[in-house]
């Protein structure tokens, strides 16, 4: 199936997307996929808050979306994979049948799944800068984010 029909079922059938992923197997290569697929809308999702803080700030925008570019395409997926590696070891000591293939599935497909959102919070920061309405709709994302991992191993469970 194609990516964006996928992130939209994730949204209204959760359990049942990762189900049919888990069915069709995990492979390292399309995990990395989606986690570089995911940075690169988060790298898009902050072009409107760094021209806005370039505006404010008098300075050029290119200097901003160079140092995001660089953390979002280079140290983003390092995070992502030292974090799964964490949850990956926590997951052991409680004697989870998961494989770290699946695990990184599971936290790399809601990330992926949870970039509209995040496009969304880019441009009400770009908008509204960091006030109640951004940290409104961080906290939609952040609470998207977590209920798709939570999904992803219900998913794995089933």
């Amino acid at each position: 199936m194609s990516v964006v029909v996928n992130i939209s079922k994730t949204y209204y059938k959760p359990i049942q997307t990762y189900s049919k992923m888990f069915a069709a197997g995990a492979s390292e290569k399309e995990n990395l996929a989606y986690l570089v697929g995911a940075c690169i809308i988060s790298f898009v999702a902050q072009w409107p808050a760094q021209s806005r803080q370039a505006f404010i700030n008098q300075q050029s925008v290119d200097e901003l979306m160079g140092a995001i570019l660089l953390s979002n395409l280079f140290l983003l997926p390092l995070i992502f994979y030292l974090v799964s590696a964490f949850i990956f070891i926590f997951a052991k000591i409680f004697r989870s049948k998961i494989s770290g293939v699946e695990l990184r599935l599971i936290i790399f497909w809601a990330y992926l799944a949870a970039t509209p959102i995040l496009l969304f919070v880019g441009l009400v920061e770009g908008f509204f800068g960091k006030n109640h309405q951004y940290f409104i709709v961080a906290g939609l994302w952040f609470s998207v984010f977590f209920a798709f991992i939570y999904s992803g191993f219900k998913g794995r469970s089933e």
